[in-house]
């Protein structure tokens, strides 16, 4: 730890940046607690003392920090890759403080979709993208989390967008432990135009069960008449001022049903995505 050029901190700062991944031991003859612990801060892999040292000493500590860097490294990979999977997701996420509710982690895609900057959600809290009238559910929601801290929660929800949008959002959000905090990770698929779709094929269902009714009800009436003066015609020996009446009959059915058809082709081409050719 004393070198011509160099000695202290200042020369083990030097080795760690040289060293890079390479575990470094220091290995001197001064004792001092605070030095020690300044430098194992720093980065160093160990501290050892000359006076104290014997060949299984080293030995062991020079396997033990070898493996203890693999073990490093491949966290640190591990963590690489989460980082990674976080953000390129195509779905927003974010990971927020549970405790304060701010925000300490955005990805990309939640910043396209919401419309707001990095800088501005790192000073934000949840409660800034909920509805007003909602926020009282969320404190509800946030002391049950903070209770009952579930490993998994998923929710359906409103969320605002930066220019005033209103959006349905399906969270599911996971409890991690972020930078020393209580956090919990969350991702946010905006369900918005799916339940729109819903509603649509909903509203198209009831209008075609409305024309269902129609055709199984209201078209007997005119056509069951129609039928049963054909009938009687073909029948009965009639007068001639007869026969005339049940023509006119004939005729009013006639009309009447052309009208219930037309009132069945009008309802159908009310509903979305349907066409259909109108007679006259």
């Amino acid at each position: 730890m004393s070198l011509p050029d160099k000695s202290g901190l200042e020369l083990v700062r030097e080795m760690i940046t040289i060293a890079e991944n390479v575990p470094i031991i220091v290995l001197t003859g001064y004792v001092d607690a605070n030095f020690a612990i300044k430098s194992l801060s720093m980065g160093i892999s160990d501290y050892l003392l000359k006076d104290d040292l014997s060949p299984t000493i080293l030995f062991k500590s020079i396997i033990y920090n070898i493996e203890r860097n693999k073990n490093f490294v491949r966290l640190q990979e591990s963590e690489q890759r989460y980082a990674d999977l976080f953000q390129l997701s195509p779905q927003p996420m974010w990971v927020f403080d549970v405790e304060t509710l701010e925000f300490l982690n955005v990805n990309q895609a939640a910043i396209g979709h919401y419309g707001y900057s990095q800088v501005e959600f790192m000073r934000m809290t949840i409660r800034d993208i909920r509805p007003k009238e909602e926020l009282e559910y969320l404190e509800n929601l946030m002391d049950s989390v903070r209770k009952e801290n579930p490993k998994h929660l998923r929710v359906i929800v409103n969320h605002l967008k930066k220019d005033g949008t209103l959006i349905r959002v399906e969270t599911h959000s996971n409890a991690i432990e972020f930078q020393g905090r209580s956090c919990r990770l969350v991702l946010a698929h905006d369900i918005t135009a799916k339940l729109k779709y819903l509603e649509a094929i909903e509203e198209q269902n009831e209008k075609l069960r409305d024309i269902a009714w129609i055709q199984s009800h209201i078209l007997r009436a005119p056509l069951s008449r129609l039928m049963g003066i054909v009938d009687l015609i073909q029948r009965e020996d009639m007068e001639m001022d007869e026969t005339k009446d049940f023509l006119k009959h004939l005729t009013n059915s006639a009309h009447e049903l052309d009208e219930i058809i037309k009132d069945v082709v009008e309802k159908a081409q009310q509903i979305p995505g349907q066409n259909y050719y109108s007679p006259g």
